[in-house]
């Protein structure tokens, strides 16, 4: 079950991006949190993120220890345990235990813990897709069994959205298309689900309560200027202190927007926003390039998978990192409705930091075990 860590089987470049990028977002969460009453202005935000990334670092070295096999083994029972967390959830939704807040009952709360299962769950859906695709009989070039993966993919994504946490959701989409891509399915067959994909988000749409929340949210992304005040004023502000930048940025902790308390959720959903009102292009390029980075050097971390299950498990990490900071990016530009995602390993949020922290592990696991071989694709590995 256990294994050896070599320095010349481990992801290295992954390793030390996600540590980059989670130090970014401490220095921008203690900014966006800044208290001068403490010490390095670290509010209690700041000092309970770095706590969070202490505990994520031992579960991350704890989880790459973890031969792929033990995952393998145990991908079906962590998919059926993630469905039965998330019917729990719709259940106990709107009491104290799983409270409705800001329209989304996507917390459980334990006393002063919260716990966002959903960043949990999206890893056991990638630990089964991974191992279904992997399996000798399955080819995803047949309709039949690419009808398989999409539902496993597509359940717990589907019963998260009537749960109205409609940005986590979207999360999976492309999580499984990374994973099916790379398996080798084919473009045709593709096409046609984006197609359909799109379809179906336009026909839940049209379907929404005209006087529901996520209803609301959409129209004041169509019509913002009606909605400044109300639905609209998240990214309305978000766009605005990114603006104020301008190149090079007002300084660290100096940005008016954010100290002056007019950008609502900054130091989580809204994290851009700081990013871009303190340190401006200068500063915001470099963190989109070093997402992207970590995602390319998790795809060049599948690719020295000896395992087609680590293939898949790497690449499919990769684009749901990249895929969900793609939909926290354009959420804080005012380019899709406001949907609550977070932006990996720079948001505040100790569930979040965790969940990419032990993805990065099971990258590692899967690159350091060098006992199974597979073939994917028509490649030998």
């Amino acid at each position: 079950m256990l294994q050896r860590l070599r320095t010349g089987n481990l992801p290295l470049t992954a390793i030390s991006l996600a540590g980059v990028l989670t130090l970014f977002g401490i220095i921008f969460v203690t900014s966006a949190t800044y208290d001068p009453d403490q010490a390095l202005g670290m509010g209690r935000e700041a000092r309970a993120q770095l706590q969070w990334w202490l505990i994520a670092l031992v579960a991350a070295v704890g989880v790459g220890h973890v031969r792929l096999s033990f995952w393998k083994e145990l991908a079906w029972p962590l998919y059926v345990l993630a469905l039965l967390v998330i019917g729990f959830m719709i259940a106990a939704a709107d009491t104290p235990l799983v409270p409705r807040i800001k329209g989304q009952a996507n917390w459980i709360v334990l006393g002063s813990l919260r716990v966002q299962p959903v960043e949990m769950i999206k890893l056991a859906t990638l630990i089964a897709l991974a191992r279904l695709l992997s399996y000798p009989w399955f080819n995803v070039r047949e309709w039949q069994h690419l009808g398989l993966a999409l539902v496993i993919a597509g359940l717990p994504s589907a019963l998260i959205a009537k749960s109205a946490d409609m940005g986590s959701a979207l999360t999976f989409v492309p999580m499984a298309a990374g994973v099916l891509v790379v398996s080798g399915m084919r473009f045709r067959h593709f096409a046609m689900l984006a197609l359909a994909v799109v379809g179906l988000a336009a026909l839940v749409i049209a379907f929404l309560p005209r006087d529901g929340y996520q209803w609301k949210r959409i129209q004041a992304w169509q019509n913002p200027d009606a909605y400044a005040l109300a639905e609209a004023y998240q990214t309305a502000r978000s766009v605005r202190s990114i603006g104020s930048g301008q190149g090079t940025g007002k300084g660290w902790a100096a940005g008016d927007q954010n100290r002056l308390g007019w950008v609502p959720e900054k130091h989580t959903d809204l994290i851009l926003a700081v990013v871009g009102e303190e340190t401006g292009f200068a500063g915001t390029l470099p963190l989109v390039l070093l997402i992207a980075g970590f995602g390319a050097a998790c795809l060049i971390a599948a690719g020295r998978c000896r395992d087609p299950a680590g293939t898949l498990l790497c690449a499919g990490f990769a684009s749901l990192i990249v895929g969900q900071a793609s939909i926290n990016l354009a959420v804080a530009t005012n380019l899709m409705p406001v949907t609550g995602v977070t932006l990996p390993f720079i948001s505040y949020g100790g569930s979040s930091l965790l969940a990419c922290w032990i993805g990065v592990g099971l990258v590692t696991g899967a690159c350091a075990d060098r006992k199974s071989k597979g073939s994917l694709g028509g490649l030998t590995r």
